[in-house]
């Protein structure tokens, strides 16, 4: 009887010791973007100290490559990883056809839904109601400027309408400094459309982006850089910043991630910037910000861990500790509401002249309009680039022509 009842002890043992190393997990975790490659990889190490067998791999690839190789994976059927970071721009191609690829989390997050600035944190990652990614950044556009430009002008700063925008850069002109440098590829276009409620897709999903603001937008772009010409077309990459540091011009609008940018290729300005709402119409029209950029964190149907993905995730992005790891290594202004209180989101930045960017960002954050996806956002959006944007600002068509050939267009592509 003793011996059975010391073999039943020792196979106990043997069980728990097999059940121990059966728990020994390693997930694949996909990414694109440094800034939050590297967030998430400390907070793999965080998570390791609470779940010491769960390894979270974090694997980084160029951004083209890593969406592509993604939606291949899931059109096979294997060969995708746990988790995966979507950019949100690319969602739209994840949601075509019958079945998407990612779980919905809607159960998952459950009340901690009401801890979320959502159209921020869930609304781009939305399809017919199931959410399949959560984001952590409230990417809240302002407006950065050269208060020391706008001082030599005689000036505070650029202006709280459009209309007075353009009266302040008449006479910024006079000192040979432009407002903005434009991006012929429609980045301005985007954030001032955003900003009036519907963008490029209404809340059905219709295309919206030739509507009554689309125009009113285009023709402001046109007017500040043909007409009133106190803008400039903006150079590409390094060029840009080079032309920054020059005192070329003296606007950048932006989300909050931006402002590392800024730091990291013209740290030479630091001490020279102030930030500031977005102008809106005389007439009201518009907000004073907008959201652009952002990315949305997903679990595969192919994981072979889908609870402990979803722990990882929570830890990382429904945690104040999470979020303000963000703040502190990337920029990133959390869209989970209780980190707001907490004291170390409003440090100031020297930067930015000692301002507190947090405090600005919480004010306008209540006024993002609502963010509206569609599986078509891909074609849609680089279709109005292509035939409307880019050719009107580089005044080779006019705004009637180039919003007819994309209603064409758009028609195409719905077939």
């Amino acid at each position: 009887m003793k011996i059975a009842r010391a073999s039943i002890v020792w196979m106990l043992l043997l069980l728990a010791l097999c059940v121990n190393t059966a728990f020994a997990q390693t997930l694949e975790f996909w990414g694109f973007a440094d800034n939050r490659n590297k967030w998430y990889q400390a907070m793999a190490e965080e998570f390791k100290k609470i779940y010491p067998n769960v390894t979270i791999n974090i694997r980084s690839f160029p951004y083209e490559e890593m969406h592509n190789r993604l939606q291949a994976a899931l059109i096979a059927g294997f060969g995708a990883p746990d988790i995966a970071d979507v950019e949100i721009s690319r969602m739209g191609q994840f949601v075509k056809g019958d079945q998407v690829g990612f779980v919905p989390l809607n159960d998952l997050i459950g009340d901690e839904i009401n801890n979320l600035y959502t159209g921020a944190a869930t609304a781009p990652w939305t399809w017919q109601e199931n959410i399949y990614g959560i984001g952590n950044e409230l990417n809240a556009v302002l407006m950065f400027y050269r208060w020391d430009l706008y001082e030599n002008a005689g000036l505070e700063h650029p202006g709280t309408t459009w209309e007075e925008f353009i009266e302040n850069g008449k006479k910024l002109a006079a000192t040979g400094v432009k407002t903005l440098a434009i991006n012929d590829q429609g980045w301005e276009y985007w954030w001032i459309i955003a900003s009036a409620g519907n963008g490029f897709f209404d809340s059905q999903g219709a295309v919206a982006a030739d509507n009554e603001f689309g125009r009113k937008t285009l023709q402001l772009l046109y007017d500040l850089l043909h007409t009133h010409e106190i803008a400039m077309v903006a150079p590409l990459d390094a060029a840009y910043y080079g032309a920054m540091q020059a005192d070329a011009f003296a606007v950048h609008l932006g989300a909050p991630w931006y402002q590392g940018f800024m730091k990291d290729n013209a740290a030479s300005l630091a001490g020279k910037w102030k930030m500031m709402p977005l102008p809106v119409f005389a007439d009201g029209s518009g907000a004073p910000t907008a959201t652009h950029g952002g990315t949305g964190t997903v679990i595969t149907n192919q994981s072979r861990y889908p609870d402990i993905a979803w722990e990882f995730i929570k830890f990382a992005n429904l945690t104040v500790e999470g979020q303000i790891a963000a703040f502190n290594m990337a920029n990133l202004f959390p869209t989970y509401t209780p980190a707001w209180t907490d004291d170390r989101l409003y440090r100031t930045d020297d930067y930015f002249s000692g301002q507190r960017p947090a405090e600005i960002i919480s004010q306008v954050a209540p006024l993002i309009p609502p963010l509206n996806n569609s599986p078509y956002w891909p074609e849609v959006t680089d279709a109005f680039t292509r035939l409307v944007i880019t050719p009107v600002l580089q005044n080779t068509t006019t705004i009637d022509r180039a919003m007819q050939d994309f209603r064409r267009e758009v028609d195409r592509i719905m077939r």
